[in-house]
């Protein structure tokens, strides 16, 4: 797998933090940001950064990972109802034991791969059980 610098470079917004479109005339928040509200179909939205908290309402253990990634098997997945309003599958880090449905959890920027022909490492966000 190769990664690419430029890349990265350019999706850098959505890798290292969570943004999500804010609706000016219903409220609603769509994640990833959208040009328009996927509600009511207004132009008039805003980008926000989110907290990066929530609580976890669903965990699996995930046992396939596409190429590149298979270092990081088995890795928890969880379904994440965020403060700010949205709901997100992401994966789970620093996990020993099944996470509880309930917990608390927070962002954390964690390695997500290595490119094995120069070294070069990609980070994202992954999410951390807190309580």
């Amino acid at each position: 797998m190769r990664i690419s610098p430029p890349q990265i470079w350019r999706a850098k917004r959505s890798l290292y933090k969570l943004t999500a479109s804010k609706c000016n005339r219903c409220g609603n928040m769509d994640l990833p940001p959208s040009s328009f509200c996927s509600k009511c179909g207004s132009s008039e939205v805003s980008v926000v950064t989110l907290s990066g908290n929530g609580t976890l309402l669903f965990a699996t253990e995930n046992f396939q990972q596409r190429a590149g990634y298979e270092k990081n098997m088995p890795q928890y997945v969880g379904l994440i109802k965020l403060d700010e309003g949205p709901e997100i599958v992401a994966p789970l880090t620093d996990v020993t034991d099944e996470p509880k449905e309930g917990s608390r959890v927070t962002a954390v920027l964690r390695k997500l791969t290595t490119d094995s022909s120069n070294g070069l490492i990609e980070y994202g966000l992954k999410f951390r059980v807190v309580s």
